[in-house]
């Protein structure tokens, strides 16, 4: 295939010429292409940058201040006097259930009053394993009874005084309402102590207003697709837009380990996230949290990829144009030059009559007309090779058939004696009347061919003959399809190999025998050749004389009748049929001998044919 292109396309003028007027547009408008995407992709990322990084500190710098805002509330209700009075007085017991009701009715009006302050505060909670839990707003007592507090590693943790304060992932309100998932919230879990004996009686929960933190982290915008999260300083993920990301790491490992290793206020690189270039941008908070956001690369440069791919389909709109003029030029150049080329062809598959029309006056007219003087010589030249080689090939068949008519002749002249001097005159009549159809045959008076059906009557002439001089154990036996017996071939080619047949396999036999005579088509060596297998019982050949039978040309035929009959035969096939033609000898001493006369057609460009 790559060799064909070569051949049809590169190698052209057209194409060499179309190709150089392409390149130089491709090469200009390339080169103007990438250093217009190249300068401005640093200009827009260095803004994008700029903007994302700007907008991520002041973000950072409001989420600080709401959880400030949240440690502080917890502090505050920590040191409240009227909440420690009243773990006081339930500690001493003995409380009626009036007094019961009073201190959860006081403690809640002091939190409702606490979260009034705060537009960034959504409740507050004291949760406690042993006794009364308390909260403002929604909060369902019930639902505390129905939560194992101590099965949870941030109750244990705080009232085990393992850690001081702990902050819990956004996530839903469990201990509000009458229903689940009601409110979103950002929990601070903070100690509740006794503030004389240093106790911790319980936690208490701060819960931030989790979708003002949620719409806070979101509203700088990155991209389309670009993300922002709060993570710790674990790296574990506090605030995010996907619920599954509450409370779990940092999904890519090199993410989280370039934003743990952050010592810097902020933070921005370029990283593999899925197999996608992404560019991420990390901010610290004043808790040490940090504000992470990420976008895809494509993203921050999308418009100008566009732009780029504008850029380049007005390339190809160009490189289309230049190609259509390009060949526009290059036809007028190179269609006499094809015009030559396919004449040149038409000659080289011997159609010497092709000429040129080209009447240009430039150099290709001058050569077309060159052209045409060659061509009329050349056509002369063939035709008269071609008259001088058709003369010399029947020379050839007339000296052959010279060779053999004497031959032939001389043998049923002495038959036909012999058979006179027995008295024989009704046979030597026969004789002498198939010798006379013998010899019209073979003078060729028709024509140098015949059909294999008037052969294999001249072939019955003959075998009369041969039977009066042998005697009637002579048998010959045909078998060939009728539709073969129409099929011409040369003339007098199968009385020669019968001749042979008879005169060296079975005369010398005292009982004679039988000749076979099979016609059949046959697909090799090409289709349509057609196979005439003379065979017979006879004493066979001596293989050493069997290789000498044939002469290699440029040699004399060897001695005797059985050599030059064969020669006959096999030149004849080889100048009137076509490529393949000739005889085969298959023979073994004492088991007869075969025969085979191979007639292969001629082609359109061969005169005659089978």
């Amino acid at each position: 295939m790559i060799k064909w292109l070569k051949k049809r396309l590169f190698e052209k003028v057209s194409t060499k010429l179309v190709a150089m007027v392409l390149s130089l547009i491709l090469l200009s408008a390339t080169l103007i292409s990438t250093t217009y995407y190249g300068s401005t992709v640093s200009i827009i990322g260095s803004h994008v940058r700029t903007s994302a990084e700007q907008g991520a500190k002041q973000t950072a710098d409001y989420l600080s201040l709401m959880l400030t805002v949240g440690t502080d509330m917890g502090q505050q209700i920590f040191r409240n006097t009227r909440l420690q009075d009243a773990l006081n007085r339930e500690r001493q017991g003995n409380l009626t259930v009036d007094e019961t009701f009073g201190i959860k009715e006081s403690i809640g009006q002091t939190l409702n009053d606490t979260i009034y302050a705060s537009s960034f505060v959504r409740s507050i909670y004291i949760l406690r394993e042993r006794g009364e839990s308390w909260g403002s707003g929604l909060f369902n007592a019930s639902k505390v009874k129905r939560y194992t507090l101590s099965g949870h590693d941030w109750y244990s943790q705080v009232v085990g005084n393992k850690a001081n304060e702990i902050w819990l992932p956004l996530g839903y309100d469990p201990f509000s309402g009458g229903g689940d998932n009601t409110e979103l919230v950002l929990t601070l879990v903070d100690a509740f102590r006794d503030l004389k004996s240093r106790e911790t009686e319980g936690v208490i929960l701060v819960n931030l207003d989790g979708q003002l933190l949620l719409d806070a982290a979101q509203r700088i915008q990155l991209g389309r697709t670009g993300r922002w999260s709060v993570v710790d300083g674990s790296g574990q993920v506090m605030i995010d837009a996907d619920p599954d990301r509450w409370g779990k790491p940092l999904p890519d490992r090199e993410l989280a380990r370039r934003i743990g290793s952050q010592r810097d206020e902020e933070l921005e690189f370029q990283t593999k996230l899925g197999g996608e270039d992404f560019y991420v941008v990390s901010v610290r908070m004043a808790n040490g949290w940090k504000l992470v956001g990420q976008v895809p690369v494509k993203e921050i440069i999308g418009d100008i990829e566009s732009l780029q791919r504008k850029i380049s389909l007005y390339t190809l709109l160009f490189l289309f144009a230049a190609l259509l003029v390009g060949l526009l030029f290059s036809t007028r150049i190179t269609r006499p030059l094809q015009e030559l080329t396919r004449q040149m062809a038409a000659i080289e598959n011997s159609d010497f009559k092709a000429r040129t029309r080209i009447r240009s006056r430039d150099e290709i007219g001058k050569l077309s007309l060159r052209f045409n003087q060659m061509a009329g010589q050349i056509e002369t030249l063939v035709r008269e090779v071609d008259e001088a080689g058709a003369r010399k090939r029947e020379a050839e068949i007339r000296a052959l058939r010279h060779q053999i008519n004497p031959h032939f002749l001389y043998n049923t002249l002495s038959t036909i004696r012999w058979m006179i001097r027995l008295n024989h005159s009704e046979g030597a009549y026969k004789g002498i009347a198939a010798l006379v159809e013998l010899m019209e045959s073979s003078m060729g008076k028709s024509g140098m061919m015949t059909t294999i059906r008037q052969e294999l009557r001249m072939l019955d002439q003959y075998m009369l003959i041969q039977r009066l001089r042998y005697g009637e154990g002579l048998r010959l036996e045909i078998e060939a399809d009728e539709a073969l017996l129409d099929v011409e071939m040369p003339r007098m080619l199968l009385q020669p190999i019968v001749e042979n047949a008879i005169f060296h396999g079975l005369a010398s036999r005292a009982e004679r025998g039988t000749l076979r005579l099979a016609v059949a088509r046959r697909e090799s060596p090409v289709p349509g050749t057609v196979a005439i297998t003379v065979s017979d019982d006879g004493v066979g050949i001596d293989p050493v004389r069997l290789r000498s039978l044939m002469r290699q040309e440029g040699e004399s035929p060897k001695p005797g009748m059985f050599g030059i009959g064969l020669r006959h035969v096999h030149e004849t096939l080889q100048l009137f049929c076509g490529p393949g033609s000739g005889v085969s000898i298959r023979s073994e001493p004492d088991r007869g001998t075969d025969v085979e006369l191979i007639m292969t057609p001629r082609g359109e460009a061969d005169n005659g044919g089978v």
